[in-house]
């Protein structure tokens, strides 16, 4: 397995998503979480950190090693919200929260889970399998048709959660899962990411020959695009094996099919120009 992550503070005052990748001994298993703290809230930097920290502690409780991935990723949210609502005390408004996605993955399967806004892009091949939903009040109008996916980054209630951990109680945590095949990739991002990526650049980023350079290149990327009153960005990368050749076949194609087109152009414009005009 191949993986890959990174953060930019972008054009924000503080760093309050965070991110890991956690490997097991063998290198055949790896636990992935990307956390977005809550800026509406005090401590949203202390709120992404904890999530971090326990998914930490449960994972060196396990030795890097479960075969129970759902359990794991259930202790990892109640243990994280727990937490939050202990540092937080009664009044919700003081209270430090936070998004959540995570994924674990064993060479024959993934599972992975998530609250609030900060996805899980599903890839197979050349193919979007899925995405989580958002809870969101705009992934609500997406689902009732009312506006299309792709006006979600830049609508005015994009920013409307209606779950994080911390700060709703109960907490609402939706789980998936799938096989692992030599095609799987997967990518966890903050929604500083996803506003500025679409689904076919996040195919691509993720059969670039070197994972790891192409993550942090597209952090900085999605940062640089926010401007400066861009999110904070995180995201992290995982894939069962280096595709072959795929990326660089992709790229030959989009030079050569213009090309073509150029010279068929031409070819024609020389035929009229010179048929005989008797």
């Amino acid at each position: 397995m191949e993986t890959g992550y990174a953060r930019e503070t972008g054009g924000r005052a503080e760093q309050q998503d965070a991110v890991t990748v956690l490997h097991g001994p063998d290198g055949q298993t790896a636990l992935l979480l990307v956390a977005d703290g809550m800026g509406g809230h005090e401590g949203g930097a202390q709120a992404s950190q904890t999530a971090v920290a326990t998914a930490e502690r449960l994972w060196n409780r396990c030795a890097g090693r479960t075969a129970d991935g759902p359990t794991l990723l259930e202790s990892l949210f109640h243990e994280t919200h727990a937490a939050l609502l202990e540092q937080g005390g009664a009044d919700p408004a003081q209270r430090p929260g936070t998004t959540l996605v995570a994924l674990y993955v064993t060479p024959d399967s993934a599972c992975w889970a998530h609250c609030g806004d900060s996805r899980l892009y599903h890839i197979e091949g050349d193919r979007l399998q899925g995405r989580t939903r958002d809870h969101t009040r705009v992934q609500q109008l997406v689902d009732q048709g009312v506006i299309r996916e792709a006006e979600m980054a830049t609508h005015p209630e994009q920013n409307r959660l209606l779950q994080g951990l911390g700060v709703v109680d109960p907490i609402q945590v939706d789980h998936d899962a799938a096989p692992v095949t030599a095609q799987t990739r997967f990518l966890l991002c903050s929604d500083g990411f996803w506003e500025q990526f679409a689904p076919d650049a996040i195919v691509e980023l993720l059969d670039h020959p070197d994972l790891g350079t192409a993550t942090t290149e597209a952090a900085r990327e999605a940062a640089r695009r926010a401007g400066p009153g861009g999110d904070n960005v995180a995201l992290a990368t995982w894939r069962a094996a280096r595709p072959r050749g795929r990326f660089w076949r992709r790229h030959l194609k989009a030079r050569i099919q213009p090309t073509l087109a150029l010279l068929l152009l031409l070819a024609a414009a020389l035929a009229i120009l010179l048929w005989p005009l008797d």
